[in-house]
């Protein structure tokens, strides 16, 4: 299976879901746009992660859409709607509907995307820290869902292999990210000691007890690379040496 952002909520408070909701319907428009133009043969080809079609990742986004409309169904209603069902519902939903053609997976998944805005515009205000059941996570706040969903779609969009490399993610996107995952890696005890830091701001981001060799270069660049989306080879280490070797983001 391949990397999944769902499981790695960051430690955090999720930004305000209305500040980012249009930043995310800007992702989806540009999504939208690239998978529109893609025919049967384009969705069968390879996608950037291993194993997978592209037809596997469209139909990974939708799901992961409907899944996020279901905990803000949950949050609204009091109803016990847990994210998915388990491991296997998302799995075998994925594998059963990467093989169909270009047509239904853009349809299916401009639908779920755009029930899954609908549903968080329309959110109650007070309802965004309401606790609700991910998969893999337990209770988490649904305000993550918004922030969430805006990172599967910028990351996916990559790993349709497409061009919506790391040069096209946004700069708030990116800014963003690098903050919320060098807190994740922090907090993971499989994560290499190091500091992390970005030309742009040049702010020194501790992961482990930051007593390890110091990576520094673009924020794109790093994003990619801790997020297993670039090898990082336009890195640099200092000392010089090889990159910390990163826990496995795919498995």
């Amino acid at each position: 299976m391949p990397y999944d952002e769902e499981r790695h909520e960051e430690g955090g408070r999720e930004g305000s879901p209305a500040a980012l909701l249009p930043l995310l319907r800007t992702s989806v428009d540009r999504l939208l746009s690239t998978a529109a133009v893609l025919s049967d043969e384009d969705v069968r080809a390879p996608s950037l992660l291993p194993g997978w079609t592209r037809g596997h990742v469209l139909t990974h986004l939708a799901r992961s859409a409907d899944s996020r409309t279901r905990l803000l169904t949950s949050a609204r209603t009091g109803a016990d709607v847990p994210q998915y069902a388990g491991d296997e519902q998302r799995e075998r939903e994925i594998e059963e509907g990467a093989g169909r053609p270009a047509d239904a997976l853009l349809g299916d998944m401009d639908s779920a995307l755009r029930r899954f805005l609908a549903a968080a515009a329309d959110h109650p205000s007070d309802a965004w820290d309401v606790p609700v059941r991910w998969l893999g996570a337990g209770l988490r706040p649904v305000r993550r869902a918004v922030g969430s969903m805006l990172r599967e779609v910028e990351v996916h969009h990559t790993d349709l292999a497409t061009g919506h490399g790391l040069a096209r993610w946004p700069a708030w996107f990116v800014a963003r990210e690098l903050e919320t995952t060098t807190t994740r890696l922090r907090t993971d005890p499989k994560a290499p000691p190091m500091t992390v830091c970005a030309d742009e701001d040049q702010v020194l981001r501790v992961v482990g007890d930051g007593q390890g060799p110091h990576v520094s270069g673009s924020a794109a660049e790093l994003l990619g690379w801790l997020t297993g989306r670039s090898d990082g080879h336009t890195l640099t280490v200092d000392p010089p040496g090889a990159l910390p070797v990163l826990p496995v983001w795919r498995s």
